[in-house]
C-alpha cells in the first residue's frame, strides 16, 4: 500500500557544480516515484533515507515541504544565469503533483524571476499548466524533455508499470508542440536487449518526428553498484536469458557497457536522428530579464 509522507526539506533547490548536462541547479519536489521505472537511477536516492530502492521507492513517496515564499527566496538567491532542472531524479508531474502542485508553484516563480528552466517528465499532467509554459516559451526560458523509451505498450508496462501509456506521451509532445513549446524526446535510458534494436528506435523516432518534436536525447543504461544488483535481479524474474549478456555487457565493477557496445549505440542514435530530422542543435533555453527588474535612466 503507497505511503505518503511529507518531508521538512531544508532546501529545495539544489546547485550543481560544471554538471556536463547544461544546468546549474535541480529542483526535485518529491522523493520516490509512482511510476516505478525498474531502470531508474534516481532509486539509490532511497538509500539515504534508510529505505529499499525496490518496492519502498514505489510505495513510500515523499513530499518536500516549503512554503512559496522559501522557494521564492531559493530561486532569486541563484544568478540570473543559472539554468533549473526541473525532474533529475524522480518525475515532478507524478500523481502526487494533482493534488500539491509544487512544480506548478515553483514554474511560477520561476516565470517571475527570469531564470531559464529544463522540465523532464512522463506525465501529461504537465499540460495542466500550458498557459506558465507558453509563458516560459515566449520568453525562451523553457524546453521540456518527455522522457520515452519504446512504443513496445506491452514492454513497457514490465519496465515501468506505473507510467503513462507511450502513445500518451506522444500525445502530450505533439500537444507541446502546437504549443510552440520547445520539446524533447528523451530517449534515455536505451536498455540493451530490450529497447535497443534499430527498428524499435525508429519506430520511436518516427512518432517523434510526426509529433513535430524539436530533437531526441539519448544515453546508454547505467547501472551503480547497486542499482546493478537490483536491475539484475528483475532480469532474473522477468527476462532470465538476458541475465548472462547483462553480465558480459557490465563486467566487474563496470557501471556503464563495454566501449564496443556504446560506441555502436551511438552510431545507431546519430543516424536515426539524421534520417528523421532530430540531430542537434537543440533549442536552449535562456534566462530572461524581467522588466520589474530592468533600471530605467532618464
Amino acid at each position: 500500500m503507497r505511503e505518503i509522507l511529507k518531508w521538512q526539506a531544508r532546501s529545495l533547490v539544489n546547485r550543481q557544480n560544471h554538471s556536463p548536462y547544461g544546468f546549474d541547479a535541480t529542483v526535485n519536489p518529491y522523493r520516490g516515484c509512482a511510476h516505478a521505472c525498474h531502470y531508474c537511477y534516481a532509486r539509490d536516492t532511497h538509500l539515504f533515507l534508510d529505505l529499499n530502492i525496490g518496492e519502498d521507492f514505489s510505495q513510500k513517496l515523499f513530499v518536500k515541504q516549503r512554503s512559496p515564499e522559501q522557494i521564492r527566496q531559493e530561486v532569486n538567491r541563484l544568478p540570473l544565469d543559472r539554468v533549473i532542472a526541473l525532474g533529475t531524479a524522480t518525475d515532478p508531474y507524478q500523481p502526487l503533483e494533482g493534488h500539491h502542485r509544487i512544480s506548478r508553484r515553483l514554474l511560477e516563480i520561476i516565470a517571475d524571476s527570469g531564470h531559464a528552466v529544463t522540465i523532464t517528465t512522463k506525465s501529461p499532467l504537465i499540460l495542466r499548466d500550458i498557459d506558465l509554459l507558453e509563458r516560459l516559451a515566449n520568453h525562451h526560458q523553457l524546453r521540456v524533455h518527455i522522457s520515452l523509451i519504446s512504443l513496445n505498450r506491452d514492454l513497457l508496462r514490465v519496465l515501468e508499470p506505473g507510467a503513462p501509456p507511450p502513445l500518451v506521451r506522444l500525445q502530450t509532445i505533439a500537444e507541446l508542440t502546437q504549443h510552440a513549446i520547445p520539446t524533447l524526446l528523451f530517449a534515455a535510458p536505451i536498455l540493451p536487449y530490450l529497447t535497443d534494436q534499430e527498428e524499435q528506435l525508429a519506430r520511436l523516432f518516427k512518432g517523434a518526428s510526426e509529433a513535430l518534436v524539436d530533437g531526441v536525447m539519448a544515453s546508454r543504461l547505467r547501472l551503480s553498484p547497486t542499482m546493478k544488483s537490483y536491475f539484475f535481479d528483475w532480469l532474473v524474474t522477468h527476462y532470465p536469458d538476458l541475465l548472462e549478456p547483462y553480465r558480459s555487457l557490465y563486467p566487474g565493477s563496470s557501471q556503464y557497457p563495454l566501449a564496443s557496445y556504446s560506441q555502436a549505440l551511438s552510431q545507431r542514435v546519430a543516424k536515426l536522428q539524421q534520417h528523421y530530422g532530430l540531430s542537434q542543435p537543440y533549442p536552449t533555453p535562456k534566462a530572461w530579464r524581467p522588466i520589474s527588474q530592468l533600471e530605467f535612466h532618464f
